[in-house]
């Protein structure tokens, strides 16, 4: 660095800090250590990340980004942590010196104001707070325009803070805001009462909890990211209601799984979902389950082959491992299947194998499609694994319920044998020795009942047979 740069470095109000492009700092600038409290010492050396707040971790990440791809960005807002523990409000703009391989940000302090002049008197503390929430913030008047916000509001809108200030709230589209739930804001306006809504922002795919708090003329807001909570409460109903679906003899597996994907689908609303089970020969795959996938994909693909390269399913089956393909398009798992699923506009297929629990035979796949290119979240993987376990139960439920009936119908069998078959031969044995005459032995009545004794004899011998191999069938289900 220059001495010119070096002096306009040092003697600077705004913040500046040289990083590398892994984000780790090389050098700060007097103002930005007088601000947070920290010595040089104290940063260098650091990662820039361990002093900003977790809740701009998506904005960072937006942020080095752009710098990697566009050499620089600027504009975007983020709350930087103080030595003291509170959290600043500043604007940065960053630059890739291709020189020296050194990131370049500028920073601009924007706490002292908080978002309107009108708030100039707000105490330290408050501001502190308000600047720190996790959850957004802001204030909207009787017209429903923008007053204040904090950087957590900013960071659910995904809006600079310039594009924020006077917006109508109404007219954030991106924060899926419904006539439902302006009437909500409307009845607390009027009747200066606070309330407490929660709704799915279908723009973000989202669930949101916002609560309310009229003062005067104005609105409190306070909007609070509750997707995880909420999801976790969503899936746990369904799995009580697929549990007790499965206990009940009304419904069949195909049933019962067809509500579980149903359930999941309505959760989490970019999936489709499909479940295909493994045939006795564990040779082939068959259609169970699929709500909402296209039915002549589902058709062409009943009784696919499991094979090392037989799309998504079939690959998972095979290698019993899940398998995760971000682009069908291109992906040669997909190489002879790609015409029949591309038509209907999917892009992408993430299948995972249901294994017993009792083997490592494949009971089945759970497959989930998406109509964009992409690969799965940490909560998306963890939805299917617990998915996956719930086919687990439901599957190995179901052959022990059809291994019993089978049990139940050849004792049933034998029970029928042993009260008819076996007493038919004996009583005529019986009655035949009662005819014998022992007195005088060769004679034709003696040969004929010694002839009918031979065939009962053997008669009796097969039901005993029979009897015996559905004994040794039963043992070995066992």
């Amino acid at each position: 660095m220059g001495s010119n740069l070096t002096f306009l470095f040092d003697q600077s109000s705004d913040f500046f800090c040289l990083f590398t492009r892994e984000g780790t700092i090389v050098k700060t600038n007097p103002a930005l250590r007088e601000v947070l409290g920290y010595t040089e010492e104290e940063l260098h050396g650091k990662k820039a990340y361990e002093f900003s707040h977790p809740a701009d971790r998506n904005r960072r990440e937006e942020l080095f980004k752009n710098v990697s791809v566009n050499n620089k960005t600027t504009g975007l807002e983020t709350r930087t942590r103080a030595k003291n523990g509170r959290y600043y409000n500043v604007r940065w703009s960053l630059m890739l010196n291709a020189v020296d391989n050194l990131v370049y940000a500028i920073g601009v302090n924007l706490t002292s104001g908080f978002n309107n002049s009108e708030y100039e008197g707000t105490t330290d503390n408050i501001q502190h707070i308000i600047q720190s929430f996790n959850e957004g913030f802001l204030i909207i008047d009787n017209n429903w325009q923008i007053t204040s916000f904090n950087p957590a509001f900013q960071a659910i809108t995904g809006i600079s803070g310039e594009e924020l200030k006077g917006l109508n709230f109404r007219q954030l589209e991106n924060m899926g805001i419904t006539e439902k739930i302006l009437a909500e804001f409307e009845t607390a306006f009027k009747g200066s009462l606070s309330t407490q809504l929660q709704y799915f922002n279908t723009h973000f795919n989202r669930w949101l909890r916002v609560n309310i708090y009229p003062y005067k003329d104005e609105i409190a807001l306070f909007i609070r990211d509750i997707t995880n909570i909420k999801t976790q409460q969503l899936i746990l109903a369904l799995e009580k209601k697929v549990l007790e679906l499965n206990a009940s003899s009304l419904y069949s597996l195909s049933q019962t799984v067809n509500e579980l994907l149903k359930g999941i689908e309505e959760i989490f609303p970019d999936m489709i979902c499909s479940v295909l089970e493994v045939d006795e020969p564990r040779q082939k795959l068959s259609h169970l389950a699929a709500p909402t996938l296209p039915a002549a994909y589902c058709q062409a693909i009943d009784g696919i082959v499991i094979g090392p390269k037989a799309g998504s399913c079939g690959t998972a089956a095979y290698h019993r491992s899940q398998v995760i393909v971000r682009d069908i398009e291109t992906n040669p798992l997909w190489d002879d299947y790609r015409q029949l699923i591309l038509p209907h506009g999917i892009k992408a297929c993430w299948s995972t194998p249901i294994i017993s629990s009792n083997s490592s035979q494949v009971l089945a796949t759970f497959a989930v499609y998406y109509s964009q290119k992409r690969e799965p979240r940490n909560e998306e993987l963890r939805m299917i694994e617990r998915t996956s376990n719930i086919l687990r139960v439901l599957i190995e439920n179901k052959r022990t319920q059809d291994h019993v009936k089978e049990q139940t119908r050849r004792l049933q069998e034998i029970a029928a044998i042993s009260s008819h078959d076996i007493r038919r031969p004996v009583a005529t044995i019986l009655g035949l020795v009662n005819l014998f005459d022992l007195r005088h032995l060769d004679t034709p009545l003696n040969r004929e009942i010694i002839n009918h004794l031979d065939i009962t004899a053997k008669e009796l011998d097969e039901v005993i047979h029979t009897i015996v191999e559905k004994t040794i069938y039963l043992k070995g289900e066992d």
